[in-house]
């Protein structure tokens, strides 16, 4: 199902949920930054959680709708093997962080500078930058063991993995 599709309708996608959203800001300053270091395309992740519903870590792990993201280059990736006990745990991990407050779901900017420089040390524990919110994946799936994954490190697990799948593509217009 790799096809794009207008962000009207991501935003009525019925699911399943939740999804991986792969993003690149092509005008976004840090994201250059990120696609860089990093070598390459991705320069965002988050997460598609219900309908219009994403989780995202920005300055703290919050909540944002679709259009945040109106122009950005998406990519959706779930297992279709997930079941729905798996999809709920993960779901109910994202949610859980959600609930917390700003301070304790800061962006770890420390850990950053650290990846920038390779030197991993530097990740606060307990803080994360958005790819390593694919942490909720190892309460799932036994393969997962990526440390402070980039979106690029990230997007390359789920594709060497060979159980994720593309649901589709968002391009702005």
């Amino acid at each position: 199902m790799d096809a794009n599709y207008p962000l009207e309708y991501w935003k009525e996608f019925d699911g399943p949920f939740p999804q991986m959203m792969f993003c690149d800001n092509a005008m976004g300053l840090f994201s250059a930054a990120v696609k860089i270091r990093t070598k390459g395309y991705y320069g965002h992740f988050c997460w598609l959680v219900g309908r219009d519903e994403i989780a995202s870590q920005s300055w703290w792990f919050q909540r944002q709708k679709l259009e945040h993201y109106r122009g950005c280059y998406v990519k959706f990736v779930h297992n279709p093997s997930w079941s729905e006990s798996e999809r709920r745990i993960l779901l109910a991990s994202i949610w859980r962080d959600l609930a917390m407050s700003p301070w304790k779901t800061r962006y770890d900017v420390i850990g950053v500078v650290g990846e920038l420089f390779g030197i991993t040390w530097m990740n606060r524990r307990g803080l994360d930058f958005c790819s390593e919110r694919g942490k909720y994946l190892k309460r799932i799936d036994p393969a997962y063991n990526l440390k402070h994954p980039s979106p690029t490190e990230l997007n390359d697990w789920t594709k060497q993995s060979g159980r994720y799948e593309v649901s589709g593509r968002y391009a702005p217009g």
